[in-house]
């Protein structure tokens, strides 16, 4: 494929992304809104005492009750390949070991592969997604025909995004830490995703083969 093809294919498959740009550790949509991300960890829940799960289940009602603006819980699946480290396993089995733990690894690893056979190994990621919406469609791209009112149209829209991000920074960094102090309150940690870490998983998500 030469360069000129590629950069049509790519072009064409933007056009089809709700999203116009991922900067300052936010996303910022076609519709002008824009998206921050939190990240959080997990507990499992069917391992708690009956009382923990109940103030599991009270923090978690205090903290929806405790908002006056939108969110979305977003839960991700990923299957995990774990063949690196079943090859691991088998290389720490040709080290100096007595017979006995020898024994116990064979049977783990004859476990994990079986494991593997049975059932699909999925990594569980959990993310709360904060909005903001200033009600203003960002202008398009593309829409005049000579260089010099590409390059204007290139710095209007630049313009008109670095407006809308430091507004969605106004509206959105309190929302953040109110959010992670209630899941500190419920025994999770979280953090805001950085435009590194957004890319990444934009990348995965539509290339979940590699």
């Amino acid at each position: 494929m030469d360069k000129n093809a590629r950069a049509r294919t790519i072009s064409s498959t933007q056009e089809h992304l709700a999203f116009r740009d991922i900067t300052d550790d936010l996303i910022v949509n076609k519709n002008g809104s824009v998206s921050m991300v939190i990240q959080t960890s997990a507990i499992n829940f069917d391992l708690l005492a009956e009382y923990e799960q109940d103030n599991k289940i009270y923090a978690f009602a205090g903290l929806l009750n405790s908002l006056n603006f939108r969110i979305q819980i977003l839960i991700r699946t990923k299957r995990i390949d774990i063949t690196n480290y079943i090859d691991y396993l088998k290389e720490q089995r040709n080290k100096p070991m007595s017979e006995g733990l020898s024994k116990q690894l064979e049977i783990y690893t004859l476990f994990v592969q079986n494991l593997i056979v049975q059932n699909d190994v999925l990594d569980k990621s959990f993310f709360i997604v904060v909005p903001y919406s200033a009600g203003v469609q960002l202008p398009g791209t593309g829409l005049f025909g000579s260089k010099k009112d590409k390059d204007e149209q290139m710095k209007y829209e630049k313009m008109q995004t670095e407006q809308l991000i430091e507004k969605a920074k106004i509206f959105l960094h309190p929302k953040r830490d109110h959010i992670l102090k209630q899941l500190s309150r419920m025994g999770l940690f979280g953090h805001q995703l950085t435009t590194k870490e957004l890319i990444t998983e934009f990348y995965t998500i539509y290339n979940p083969e590699e």
